[in-house]
């Protein structure tokens, strides 16, 4: 992927905001990186492409460690429904799965996990973050 061409746009137009997801595994940290870096830029599920159990665990324990729960964990790319169904189904799990082993990471430290800690992930993960990202203010 040209990542230099989308930071010269975030860059360039700090005004407008852009949606970006990756196909390359090498690419996954410097993307991650940018989204960081500019508050324009937000990171939303795995092409099709990359939608392999693997990859998808990879790409999303990445996203968490630099980014918290600011980018939208799964987003649909799906052309047909039955794709849509069998996506969900899956990423569903693996959600679940990275949530779980971010957790106990901070649980061994004696932080207490809530119910409201659940849900505020979940729900950021889902769309919430992306929710916040259309609805802030840039500045230009």
């Amino acid at each position: 992927a040209q990542l230099a061409s989308l930071a010269q746009l975030c860059r360039s137009y700090p005004g407008v905001k852009f949606m970006a997801t990756v196909l390359s595994r090498s690419d996954q940290h410097e993307v991650a990186v940018m989204a960081g870096k500019f508050q324009n830029l937000h990171l939303w599920g795995c092409w099709w492409y990359c939608n392999n159990p693997s990859v998808v665990s990879e790409v999303t324990s990445l996203r968490m460690e630099l980014l918290g729960t600011g980018f939208t964990f799964q987003a649909s790319s799906a052309r047909v429904h039955d794709q849509l169904i069998y996506k969900w189904i899956h990423s569903r799990a693996l959600l679940a799965r990275a949530l779980t082993s971010k957790y106990s990471e901070l649980m061994a430290t004696g932080w207490r996990l809530s119910r409201g800690d659940i849900r505020r992930d979940v729900s950021r993960l889902l769309g919430g973050s992306f929710e916040e990202f259309i609805a802030k203010p840039l500045g230009d």
